[in-house]
């Protein structure tokens, strides 16, 4: 059977319908990785050329195999850094793990390969840089020193995950984050390359953004699936750990889960937490915001029993019989204090009463000036006296109203208790009035009794009124000079005054008349 032959009007329509062909079996970009000899670096322009070569047999002759990869400078420079390179002729004379993308060159009509990952072959290489980076970040004190426990964080309600969104450990996370609605965490993802070069470019590029979202995240879940000691290599990076490090300090606590139980990566140095994969993680906080949840019905509980025990109470504060009984007490408080004042009425009148009596009888000794200081000094005493009835009165009510308000807060009792406080200041006021009363009618009477004493003394006293003024009684012989007709000059009289006598000569004698 004679086979198809294809047909084309020129050499760019084939190479296309090849190119076509190769995508469309997925031979065109397809992720390709292997161990190679590197014969050879070149840097041309922006790219950097790798030169590789394998000897076999074949028909019993042998051949060998060259093979041209590329790089991007930058993304050769990054790998460089990774694998401590001092410079590109390192790679030279070595044999090395390549790993990169299939691409068909329509004007050569030949394959590509773009290398992004470069690997040493074996895991001592990698465990040995992995320390180097370790030692550098202890030096920087950037380690994590204690372990963590997620209860030591509040509940976790924003997530922020970095991550590859084709990642099989993204998957493995979002299924085994089984937290229910309302409380299940709102995650976003922060798109990263995981793998190759462009993870540590990819992670430091998600972590700004996460610090520049206006949404402030509880915690950031660094994540991938499992892998070769090759795949995970690139995330051994001094500047990526530092980054990590400060960004637990200065914003918000990062888990690590990269690869299985027994991969370690620098992140898991660094990292708040660290947790063996990422179905570790997503299990982790979903315990984490299942025990807070747990917690609060305990609180509501505990809540509730307080509510009813609060209502209990004051529904038994409440009681009408309780109310009665408070009401009677208060009523008694009230009563006492009327007597209270009766009481203390009756001694301030007595001793009113005797402080009068006690000033008449000084009136006796005819001595103004002791009268005048007995009369203040009674008022004094008075005053002193009715202040500190008072001042008692005035206490024994507000401790028996802070003991009733204490007690008892309800309305219609208040309502009463107001209506017996305005009797009782009522009282208070008449109380007030009658002392003011009876310090008038004190004074008044008094006045009187001096007005009485003025008068009987002049009228029945005679000469000896005009002593209590500070006067001078003259007297010539026995006779009692009440007029200038009685003496003449050189007269010898007698001066009597309120405290003494004296003698004086009469020098010279004017008469009005």
């Amino acid at each position: 059977m004679e086979e198809a032959t294809l047909e084309f009007k020129d050499l760019e329509n084939m190479l296309e319908h090849i190119k076509s062909v190769l995508t469309s079996v997925g031979l065109n970009n397809l992720r390709v990785k292997f161990p190679a000899d590197v014969t050879n670096i070149t840097v041309r322009g922006s790219y950097v050329y790798i030169s590789v070569s394998q000897d076999y047999e074949e028909r019993g002759t042998k051949r060998r195999i060259d093979l041209s990869m590329i790089s991007g400078k930058p993304a050769f420079a990054r790998m460089g850094r990774q694998l401590a390179l001092k410079s590109s002729s390192d790679l030279k004379g070595k044999k090395w793990l390549f790993e990169g993308t299939l691409s068909f060159y329509k004007p050569r009509a030949s394959f590509s390969i773009w290398i992004d990952t470069i690997a040493p072959i074996g895991e001592s290489d990698i465990t040995a840089r992995r320390r180097e980076i370790y030692l550098a970040l202890k030096a920087q004190n950037a380690l994590r020193i204690e372990e963590h426990d997620l209860g030591e964080l509040p509940p976790i309600k924003r997530i922020a995950v970095v991550s590859s969104s084709t990642a099989a450990g993204l998957g493995d996370f979002f299924s085994n984050l089984s937290v229910d609605y309302p409380y299940k965490p709102v995650v976003h993802l922060y798109e990263s390359y995981m793998q190759g070069n462009r993870t540590v470019p990819g992670v430091l590029s998600a972590l700004k953004k996460i610090t520049s979202c206006p949404v402030k995240y509880d915690v950031v879940v660094l994540t991938r699936g499992g892998g070769s000691a090759s795949d995970l290599m690139y995330f051994d990076s001094l500047d990526l750990g530092i980054a990590i490090s400060d960004f637990n300090k200065n914003y918000c606590p990062v888990l690590s889960a990269i690869g299985h139980e027994r991969d370690f990566t620098i992140p898991d140095f660094v990292a708040w937490k660290r947790f063996d994969t990422p179905t570790a993680v997503a299990r982790g906080i979903s315990e984490q915001v299942t025990e807070y949840v747990s917690s609060l019905g305990e609180f509501a509980d505990l809540f509730d029993e307080e509510i009813n025990w609060l209502f209990q109470r004051a529904w038994s504060e409440t009681d009408p019989e309780r109310l009665a009984i408070m009401s009677d007490r208060i009523e008694d408080n009230l009563n006492r204090t009327e007597h209270f004042f009766e009481d203390g009425i009756r001694v301030l009148s007595g001793t009113i009463l005797h402080k009068i009596v006690k000033a008449v009888n000084e009136l006796g000794s005819f001595n103004p000036s002791r009268y005048l200081l007995s009369i203040e000094r009674a008022m004094n005493e008075i005053s002193a006296v009715t202040d500190g009835l008072i001042n008692r009165a005035e206490t024994a009510i507000q401790r028996s109203l802070h003991h009733s308000e204490s007690q008892l807060d309800y309305e219609g009792l208040r309502n009463r208790l107001d209506r017996h406080l305005m009797n009782v200041n009522g009282q208070v006021e008449l109380l007030d009035n009658g002392i003011l009363r009876l310090f008038d009618d004190t004074i008044s009477e008094a006045g009187n009794e001096l007005d009485n004493l003025f008068n009987e003394l002049t009228l029945h006293g005679g000469y000896a009124a005009s002593l209590l003024f500070g006067g001078v009684v003259l007297k010539k012989a026995d006779r009692i000079i009440n007029s200038v007709s009685i003496v003449s000059p050189g007269d010898k009289v007698d001066c009597i005054f309120k405290d003494g006598e004296a003698k004086a000569t009469i020098d010279e004698v004017k008469s009005e008349v």
